[in-house]
């Protein structure tokens, strides 16, 4: 009874997924899942992420998933993008359906990048995938290097596995090889992006990687 319990809420959750993918691409966007645990600086980078892409003509909308409050929300909405919060009540992460009902609230014209960040957690949003193109991993140097190792599903699955707070590299006992060295062996296809949130060092790098794909899947 379990089993089939699970089935049915990912089937539900994958066909979700699948309408939010088909109102991506009608409209052109590229959306990316962004993933990490708490602390690790998702919405940090995001606000760096989203003056870079501003500063270069391209439009982003952020959907923030969290637990409780909208601080997250009003911190990227400072950052120039439009932002819309989920709060989960209690639950540990997003599913595609509540994306599904923020994108029918959202003004999807115009756009040209969508961030889904996720609740913070390395376990459950692995199981729920959002319709997103690209699903990125977050990890940061106060977390340890062993991350890979402790949360494998979540660094094998990603599209794109970010180190943020380099800048803090020397001040910590973080092993930076060993900690991609974990993630190639998990994980060989992912784009690796070392950056720092505070200092801004690697986000142009992000934000080109970012910009081609989208221009490719436009092609």
């Amino acid at each position: 009874m379990r089993v089939e319990l699970m089935q049915g809420i990912l089937g539900d959750n994958n066909a979700a997924a699948r309408d939010n993918r088909a109102l991506f691409d009608e409209h052109g966007i590229l959306a990316v899942d962004v993933m990490g645990g708490p602390g690790c600086g998702k919405t940090s980078i995001l606000e760096q992420v989203v003056r870079e892409l501003r500063r270069r003509g391209i439009t982003s909308k952020v959907i923030e998933g969290d637990v409780a409050s909208d601080n997250d929300a009003r911190r990227i909405e400072q950052a120039g993008a439009e932002a819309f919060q989920i709060n989960t009540g209690g639950g540990c992460h997003l599913h595609a359906g509540m994306v599904r009902r923020a994108l029918k609230q959202m003004d999807l014209q115009n756009t040209h990048v969508m961030f889904i960040e996720n609740v913070g957690n390395l376990v459950c949003p692995t199981a729920f995938r959002l319709g997103a193109h690209f699903r990125f991993v977050v990890a940061s140097p106060p977390e340890g290097d062993d991350k890979p190792q402790k949360y494998p599903v979540a660094f094998r699955d990603a599209e794109g596995i970010i180190l943020n707070k380099i800048d803090l590299l020397g001040h910590l006992p973080f092993d930076a090889e060993r900690f991609w060295e974990l993630c190639t062996e998990l994980n060989s296809s992912a784009p690796q992006f070392s950056v720092s949130s505070t200092t801004g060092e690697g986000i142009e790098g992000l934000c080109d990687w970012l910009l081609e794909r989208r221009s490719k899947r436009q092609a």
